[in-house]
């Protein structure tokens, strides 16, 4: 399901408001998602470590964020389930790799226990306020 949310950040003392678009990487939002892409500035690309399946999406997603934003979107991928790291699927070598190879930052991240989930946010909209800082973008 499709989910959009506001959020308030305070960036280098300046109040961001950044509008969240969550479309968890479902089919039926790819139509809908392409039209998106042109006014993004920023994303997170959130695969689960416990899916390979998931983290193998990250280089579809990946390319049609690069075929439809902007050239200086800031994209960050995110791998989500830390807490689950019994059940991992994904090495975290291998992401880091990924994320090295196409020039994105990487974190990981538990959702459920609430680890690294407002650092990646506040990593992506600090590149973002430097870049519209600068009117790169």
């Amino acid at each position: 399901q499709q989910k959009f949310n506001f959020v308030l950040r305070q960036i280098e003392g300046k109040t961001v408001k950044a509008q969240i678009w969550d479309t968890a990487g479902q089919e039926r939002y790819r139509a809908i998602t392409s039209a998106y892409y042109r006014g993004a500035v920023g994303a997170l690309l959130v695969f689960d470590i416990t899916k390979r399946q998931t983290f193998d999406n990250v280089q579809r997603w990946l390319r049609e964020l690069r075929d439809h934003a902007d050239a200086n979107i800031v994209v960050m991928m995110v791998g989500n389930k830390s807490d689950l790291n019994h059940l991992r699927s994904v090495p975290e070598e291998d992401s880091q790799a990924f994320s090295e190879k196409e020039g994105l930052s990487f974190l990981e991240t538990s959702a459920l226990e609430a680890i690294n989930v407002e650092k990646a946010f506040h990593t992506v909209l600090s590149e973002i306020h430097q870049i519209v800082s600068k009117k790169v973008i």
